[in-house]
């Protein structure tokens, strides 16, 4: 019990000196500072008369006794500083609201200024990204830039102005007048021949740049020229941009030159070009149309009626129906005729003509070029002569070739026969090693002659015009599997693997003798150029709308890029067959293909050296007779 009155007169008592040794903080509230202090003295006073001499433990020597002063005392000991106590803190209540409301208050007024702060922040962010992507932009351009206020006084510049106007570098930099950077370039420079000079280039300089007009050009050092463009701001200051057109007015010059030339050119070949609005309002040619028209250029204007009127009249009908089609189709068009001069010369023209269109798709221009074909028109009656005279010629040939061939193969025949006979020793056995070997060298090179012969025969009777087609219906599977069966020796010999797609049972009409032909040059040559362990693969396509395709593709040698067209002629071989041995005629492709266009089909050749060749015979679906079938095998 005695601790708990000490320990109350304790707290009573801190809290007593704590309020006199913080007194300078509550100036703001003396009163209740006041009053709370005085009562927590009082109450702590009479706490320790109680601990000390009233209480029912009291601790000193003596003590006030008497229940009635007890009872007085309990009742009116502490009243006086609970007094002053609840005076103080009604004192300080107000000021506790107060000051929450000042708190909260200086708390939003902190938030709005951390809100102003951040939106400084990123405003201040913006302005410098806005004036690093400007100078960035203005240090991108290859234009010389420079910017000045209403006061005429530089605001920014990139340094293509600096190394443009080295003469001012030195004093050129924000703020500076306009006045004063000519002033000094005009003192820096050369070109004046005294002060009166200078000082009229820059009165007259500076009355441009007041009152900036239409672009001019300026020369500087080096020959460059730079055309000067300046303009007034919406706020009253001005804007310099100098721009390089050095290259411009070079390529100026020449496009002059070129035009000058391509006139030339158009004089030398006789071709002119024109142009004219559908509508009628506009009509353009160059010179040398004019003189193809037997006009003098400087003396005829360019009009409808000076063209039409030089066309023959036989021809103009049919001119006009060719260009009215083409505009109807939409399309070019090439039509040649008569040109009559006004000195009564006929020539021959070929005009050549091209729509142009507006966005909408309207044709709103014919242009095209019109050329003197007078000389060519004579050369090509010439050379149709020579041609009939060289198509006689080939017909002769043909016809000696195939005369030559039937008596080559008479004695031939004989010489084969022979020769097989003494190689099977039909009549008994040859006793000398040597002629066994030399007959079977007779018999393989006469059927290798033979073979090329029966070629020059057959592609000289296709020269000739003498083939003709015998059609039948049949398989193609059929030929396909006859000529896999006539070369799978050889194939096997060389471990060739022949691959046929399984979807080959169409029925087509063709000659069949012709088609086994052309199937046995092509695998054979497959084969023939194909290393060993390769692949040969024959197949058939029925997924085109106008034609179908028999295939024969191989992982061979293939030919050479500048090579493919030249196989197609009669005799030529490859470099790489010709340096290899390999044997051949040089007519397998040649004859095929014509075979293949007798029966209104065209033969494709694609081939990569070292990665293979593709053979394509298309043939047309007018001699595709059934939808194929497929067979099953046992």
């Amino acid at each position: 019990m005695v601790f708990g009155e000490l320990v109350l007169f304790l707290c009573l008592f801190l809290s007593f000196a704590y309020f006199i040794v913080q007194r300078s903080k509550f100036s703001r509230v003396k009163i209740g500072h006041s009053l709370l202090t005085i009562g927590l003295g009082l109450v702590s006073f009479t706490s320790v008369v109680d601990f000390l001499f009233v209480g029912p433990n009291f601790v000193a020597p003596v003590s006030l006794s008497g229940e009635e002063f007890i009872e007085i005392w309990r009742i009116f000991g502490y009243l006086p500083g609970l007094i002053f106590i609840s005076s103080g803190i009604s004192a300080f209540l107000p000021a506790i609201a107060s000051l929450n409301e000042e708190v909260g208050s200086r708390e939003v007024t902190q938030r709005k200024l951390l809100a102003q702060t951040a939106d400084l922040q990123i405003a201040k962010s913006r302005a410098e990204k806005a004036e690093k992507v400007l100078v960035e932009a203005l240090e991108s351009i290859s234009d010389a830039f420079i910017i000045f206020d209403v006061d005429d006084r530089v605001v920014a510049f990139n340094q293509r102005y600096v190394e443009l106007f080295s003469s001012v570098e030195d004093i050129l930099a924000p703020g500076v007048h306009f006045e004063e950077l000519i002033r000094h370039q005009a003192a820096q420079s050369n070109y004046f021949v005294d002060l009166d000079a200078a000082e009229q280039w820059v009165q007259a300089r500076l009355h441009e740049h007041r009152n900036p007009s239409e672009p001019k050009e300026q020369i500087f050092e080096g020959g460059r020229i730079y055309r000067l463009s300046e303009f007034k701001t919406v706020s009253g200051g001005t804007v310099a941009i100098r721009t390089d057109i050095t290259e411009l007015r070079e390529r100026e010059k020449a496009l002059q030159h070129l035009n000058e030339r391509f006139e030339e050119a158009q004089s030398v070949a006789h071709i002119g070009n024109w142009i004219h609005e559908l509508d009628g309002n506009f009509y353009d040619w160059s010179r040398e149309t004019s003189r193809i028209m037997g006009y003098d250029p400087e003396d005829i204007k360019p009009a409808a009626e000076s063209y039409r009127s030089r066309v023959h009249p036989d021809d103009l009908e049919r001119m006009d129906s060719v260009v009215k089609w083409a505009i109807e189709n939409h399309d070019d068009y090439q039509i040649e005729y008569r040109m009559v001069r006004p000195n009564g010369t006929m020539i021959y023209v070929r005009e050549i003509g091209r729509l142009h269109y507006d966005k909408s798709g309207n044709p709103v221009l014919l242009g095209g070029t019109l050329q003197d074909i007078t000389q060519e028109h004579f050369a090509e009656l010439e050379l149709i002569d020579a041609k009939l005279q060289a198509e006689e010629g080939t017909k002769a040939k043909s016809l000696f070739l195939a005369n030559m061939s039937h008596e080559l193969r008479t004695p031939l025949n004989a010489i084969i026969g022979f020769a097989e006979v003494i190689a099977k020793e039909i009549f008994g056995p040859i006793h000398h090693a040597k002629y066994h070997e030399y007959s079977e060298n007779i018999l393989s090179s006469g059927q290798h002659l033979l073979s090329l012969i029966n070629d020059i025969l057959d592609f000289s009777r296709l020269e000739a015009g003498e083939q003709k087609l015998d059609e039948e219906e049949f398989s193609l599977a059929e030929i396909i599997d006859w000529t896999v069966v006539m070369l799978k020796t050889k194939a096997r010999e060389k471990s060739i693997q022949i691959d046929v797609c399984e979807q080959t049972n169409y029925r087509i009409l063709a000659d069949k003798r012709k088609m086994k032909q052309v199937m046995i040059n092509l695998l054979s040559n497959a084969v023939k150029f194909t290393p060993e362990n390769g692949y040969v693969k024959i197949s058939v396509s029925a997924d085109r709308e106008d034609y179908f395709s028999i295939i024969v593709e191989d992982n061979g040698h293939g030919i050479e890029e500048s090579e493919i067209n030249s196989v197609m002629r009669p005799f030529v071989r490859t470099s790489f067959s010709t340096s290899s041995s390999i044997e051949g005629t040089g007519l397998g492709l040649p004859l095929s293909k014509s075979i293949i266009e007798m029966h209104d089909g065209d033969l494709k050749l694609k081939s990569r050296e070292n990665e293979g060749t593709r053979v394509e015979i298309r043939l047309p679906y007018k001699r595709l007779v059934n939808s194929p079938v497929i067979l099953l095998s046992d």
